[in-house]
């Protein structure tokens, strides 16, 4: 019993006695104070030698009475702004979301790039005229997409970037050489190839048939229809024409290998070229066939929309430059639109094809012209080519990987028929423009150009000689090019 009972400890008691008063003490002084709200989300309010910034609070104390960092203050903006400018994209929902969607990708690659779109539709010429003369008023654009003919005068007046210098010719070798060929002078590679085009003919199988002849046998050269313009104008009715042709003086002469003018020995004077045997020749089979009335008189004076309104009437048997035609063949009438036979364009002794061809260029006055090969070479790609051809219809790539896809080699009905040819014709087109002298001043070209449209027609619809109209012409162009 003595072994389980221990003495008292009073020095053991006393001490748990003060620990239990101790505790009691302290739950008492909690109960008595106030409760404090919690923090709102705001945080704590700055105290009066705190600052106030754009990005936090400067000079603030912490918890732990040591002051807070002072916040980085935001850099300058370092984001290249590209300016692309187009013409006749605008309002086209296509285009639009073509070229949008692509500066978009390219911004989720290169998040310091900005790209703004401008399109200034048939005004673009003349706003980058006005941008290279006023640049404080309108900045010249980074990158811009051109026609052949504007792309051959800017370039030729030295306002474009030499690609060649850039390194954008390395990727020439990706392009059918005409198109790169086509947006060069001399050594110079002022243009990027886009989309192209080569002219096709149209004939009314019916109207062809009728008159005795071979569906699968039809003219290549002008020469090869010369001897069946008798047949087609007896054997086709009183009320049906042969042919309906645009002429085009610069086209003339450049499918007969014509040159304008030439430069003499020292590399300085220019001398005009004309007339000359192939210019005389090819405007006098023109005023002959249209004395003959086997070519459609109205073809000089009227536009594509009346050659549309007599071929889908039955009134046309050829137009030799029926590319302009096929869409609206198609609604116009379907029938006959599925009964035509779509030719490669007629050419003359030189084989030689118009070109057509927008091409994008980087100005010299940009300042940014590494950044926008960069986004060039991102833009310009066999695929995007496809998927834009597919908007413009009646257009072709001029990237040859792009030139096997489907959609180019389909010959299943008269559009993509003419898209066929377009391809495999390519290499033998050329750009008229390229016959023009360079460099010119403002208002020069069209000079040049008006003196000979007015000289085609005087032979096209007076008894003017072509050599009277052409010597005419070179009075015009020998005083602009002295």
């Amino acid at each position: 019993m003595s072994n389980l009972i221990k003495p008292f400890n009073s020095a053991r008691f006393g001490l748990l006695a003060a620990l239990l008063w101790l505790a009691m003490t302290i739950l008492a002084a909690c109960a008595d104070e106030p409760t404090k709200p919690p923090p709102t989300a705001t945080g704590p309010t700055p105290g009066p030698t705190s600052q106030s910034t754009g990005s936090g609070i400067v000079g603030q104390a912490a918890s732990n009475g040591q002051p807070l960092p002072t916040p980085i203050p935001p850099g300058p903006d370092t984001r290249k702004v590209l300016t692309v400018w187009t013409s006749g994209w605008k309002g086209n929902v296509n285009y639009e979301k073509f070229i949008n969607d692509q500066i978009d990708a390219y911004r989720v690659r290169n998040r310091n790039t900005t790209i703004d779109w401008l399109d200034f539709g048939a005004d673009l010429p003349r706003k980058f005229e006005e941008s290279l003369a006023q640049p404080g008023k309108l900045t010249p654009p980074d990158l811009v997409l051109f026609e052949e003919g504007d792309l051959y005068q800017f370039g030729a007046n030295g306002n474009l970037t030499d690609l060649t210098v850039l390194g954008g010719s390395s990727l020439k070798d990706d392009f059918v050489p005409a198109t790169w060929e086509a947006l060069r002078i001399g050594s110079v590679s002022y243009g990027m190839p886009w989309l192209a085009s080569t002219r096709v003919t149209i004939i009314n199988k019916r109207l062809w048939q009728g008159a005795g002849l071979d569906p699968a046998k039809t003219p290549a050269t002008l020469t090869d229809l010369d001897p069946l313009l008798p047949t087609l104008a007896k054997k086709t009715g009183d009320n049906v024409l042969p042919v309906w042709v645009k002429p085009d003086p610069l086209v003339d002469f450049m499918m007969e290998d014509a040159p304008l003018y030439n430069i003499s020995g020292d590399g300085k004077a220019r001398q005009t070229a004309f007339p000359s045997s192939g210019t005389l020749a090819r405007w006098q089979y023109y005023k002959d066939k249209r004395m003959q009335g086997v070519f459609d008189p109205d073809g000089l004076s009227k536009d594509y929309a009346d050659a549309l309104k007599k071929y889908s009437a039955g009134g046309l048997v050829m137009v030799l430059d029926g590319t302009p035609l096929l869409p609206g063949l198609k609604n116009a009438n379907a029938d006959l639109y599925n009964n035509t036979l779509v030719v490669p364009y007629l050419t003359s002794k030189a084989n030689i094809l118009p070109l057509d061809i927008s091409g994008w260029a980087i100005p010299k006055a940009s300042g940014k012209a590494t950044e926008a090969l960069a986004f060039l070479r991102f833009l310009n790609t066999a695929e995007n080519q496809l998927t834009f051809a597919r908007y413009a219809s009646l257009k072709v790539p001029s990237f040859k990987k792009a030139l096997s896809d489907p959609y180019v080699t389909s010959q299943d009905e008269p559009l993509a028929q003419a898209r066929s040819i377009m391809a495999a014709t390519l290499d033998r087109g050329r750009a008229p423009e390229s016959l023009l002298p360079s460099p010119l001043k403002p208002g020069q070209r069209e000079k040049l150009l008006n003196a000979l449209y007015d000289a085609q027609k005087a032979i096209w619809t007076t008894d003017k000689s072509p050599k009277d109209a052409l010597t005419d012409a070179a009075k015009v162009w020998g005083e602009i090019l002295k």
